[in-house]
């Protein structure tokens, strides 16, 4: 990551001083260390047309980090643009340099993954129109209308309200507010810090809306899943109380109160949508990819007693524990729960799921896909 930093810095520093004065933004692909990855240079002031020349090139690039060093500029075609980047997931960045600012800021907010440097200069205001006066003067007004489109946008790509307010805030005659990344923590945008001594992830940089997510996702949990994973509650309450008392230390009490409202009922919605097991399951991943523990230590069984390829391969995936233990304590519910009749059938069935499961070895994509089956058969 250290050597792609250094590689975009200098691409940056060249398309700086070899390019002059421009009417509309330089748009242009540049090969990157991976074969696969490439970036797209967006530099100079947002025109006319740009969206449609952006367009053309991620036609032929379908997974890209798009790095930013623009003025900003027309409205329309930025929010084009900044959508093109959201639904292909392209990951944005913003290095030191002459900054990237107004649409600019909004394009890069749109990205999958958001990098900037320690020191990047990106900063917002509302948008706005320019009239001649009689005298032959410029007169400057706020847009309601682009302000709408780009708040739209905005909560489409799923920022707060705070943060819709922070990037429209800033009148035209006024200064433009910086975007640093204490500011983005605290708005609960997710950024990506970049410097030549590495990356800093969001999840070293929780923000009151991740933080909150993960507390409503932990008392969920101890509601709804210690019976399907074999944890108990009490260890679900304990993280949540920890996670939250930090999340006090860090931005105080007072930001708390209202986002756990909201998101205990984002929370609840989610599960009569998914059902309580693919909910539990899908949660359980997302905890523990944050860092976070979430009591599962293992799968249904003893590790230790493994003797076939398959059950090394479960033990050494720990996206499959989830499952496994999901699965196994499933099947002993309907097996002892279900008629007489019915009960009957799910040894011999079991048997034989276990019999496919073990045909694919360790192959994990297999194992995730028997799993995922077996789940299915018990109507999850």
């Amino acid at each position: 990551m250290r050597l792609i930093f250094f590689l975009l810095v200098s691409l940056a520093v060249c398309l700086t001083t070899s390019v002059g004065e421009l009417n509309a933004a330089e748009i242009e692909v540049v090969p990157g260390l991976d074969p696969n990855q490439k970036a797209i240079l967006v530099r100079g002031p947002i025109e006319e047309g740009d969206d449609s020349r952006f367009f053309e090139i991620a036609e032929e690039t379908p997974r890209a980090t798009v790095v930013l060093e623009s003025p900003g500029g027309i409205v329309s075609t930025g929010i084009s643009i900044a959508a093109e980047i959201a639904i292909r997931e392209y990951t944005t960045l913003v290095l030191d340099g002459s900054g990237c600012h107004s649409i600019c800021a909004i394009m890069w907010v749109a990205g999958g993954r958001r990098y900037m440097s320690p020191d990047a200069d990106i900063s917002v205001h509302a948008a706005y129109r320019m009239r001649n006066s009689t005298d032959g003067s410029v007169e400057t007004s706020e847009s309601g209308m682009a302000n709408a489109q780009i708040g739209a946008f905005l909560n489409e790509i799923g920022l707060s309200a705070d943060a819709i307010r922070y990037f429209t805030f800033a009148g035209p005659n006024e200064e433009l507010l910086d975007i640093t990344p204490e500011i983005a923590q605290a708005l609960s945008i997710d950024v990506y810090i970049q410097s030549s001594n590495g990356t800093i992830s969001p999840s070293e940089r929780p923000t009151p809306r991740r933080i909150t997510r993960q507390v409503s996702e932990y008392i969920a949990l101890a509601e709804n899943c210690t019976t399907l994973f074999s944890v108990n509650g009490e260890f679900w309450q304990d993280q949540a109380k920890e996670v939250l008392d930090r999340g006090h230390r860090i931005f105080g009490g007072a930001i708390f109160a209202h986002l756990l409202g909201e998101y205990v009922a984002v929370t609840k919605a989610d599960i009569r949508q998914q059902g309580f097991v693919r909910w539990c399951l899908s949660t359980e991943q997302s905890l523990r990819r944050d860092g976070l523990q979430t009591g599962i230590l293992g799968p249904s069984y003893d590790c230790s007693r493994s003797s076939t390829r398959t059950e090394f391969a479960v033990c050494d995936t720990p996206d499959l524990w989830a499952m496994d233990r999901a699965m196994a304590n499933l099947y002993f519910y309907y097996r002892e729960n279900l008629a007489a009749s019915r009960s009957q059938e799910f040894l011999p069935s079991q048997r034989a799921w276990l019999s496919r499961r073990d045909q694919c070895a360790d192959d994990i994509a297999c194992l995730y896909a028997r799993y995922s089956s077996r789940l299915f058969d018990f109507g999850i």
